[in-house]
């Protein structure tokens, strides 16, 4: 039977190391206490066995952290970064976790980037859809999100978008209007909005 030869305890960074059978395992203090671990202790192939899942679990942990210090994700795209190098389920475990904590907060997230893309990309609702959709959020937090973009009269956000982009170019010549409606709607507007619009300028 293998023996516990060596145990570290690091309380600032809430981990520690053991050492046995040739082997290193860093774990969380959590773990190190759950397991009961002492050093000197005899180490069965159970134990052995858990020790290698708590190292895994805090290497995933810190993986985590380490995707999260390059920008906010939700949490289907976090668990997509860690599924390319541990467990689904180490991986389904540490996301909850995240998100127990604090770390990660689909909705507040996803209202983040709607107000971004509104007010500064000027992308109207089925764009902003479209784009929290590709950020991995979930329909349930997409049309909570929407929903006061719903609400709104796009029309004046419509017009500025025209006379931003189409200044010089007359909006009754069938073609501009066709091409213009056209790349409207590619940034998320609706057809009704857009037509409510151009008849204003007729």
């Amino acid at each position: 039977m293998l023996v516990l030869e060596k145990l570290l305890r690091d309380e600032e960074r809430k981990e520690a190391t053991a050492y046995c059978g040739g082997n290193r395992f860093r774990i969380t203090l959590y773990d190190c206490n759950r397991l009961a671990l002492e050093q000197g202790m005899d180490v069965s192939d159970e134990l052995l066995e858990q020790l290698e899942q708590a190292d895994a679990r805090l290497s995933c942990i810190q993986k985590g952290f380490t995707h999260l210090s390059y920008g906010d994700l939700s949490k289907k795209k976090l668990y997509e970064k860690l599924r390319r190098h541990y467990d689904p389920a180490l991986c389904r475990e540490t996301v909850e976790l995240f998100e127990e904590r604090g770390y990660l907060n689909d909705l507040e997230l996803a209202r983040r980037y709607a107000d971004n893309y509104y007010s500064l990309r000027s992308y109207g609702p089925m764009r902003i859809k479209q784009e929290l959709y590709g950020k991995g959020f979930t329909p349930e937090v997409i049309d909570t999100v929407l929903e006061p973009y719903r609400a709104m009269d796009h029309r004046e956000k419509i017009t500025e978008l025209l006379e931003q982009n189409f200044r010089g170019q007359s909006l009754e010549d069938p073609a501009v209007k066709k091409k213009a409606s056209a790349w409207l709607n590619r940034r998320g507007y609706g057809w009704s909005d857009i037509s409510d619009v151009f008849n204003d300028y007729q």
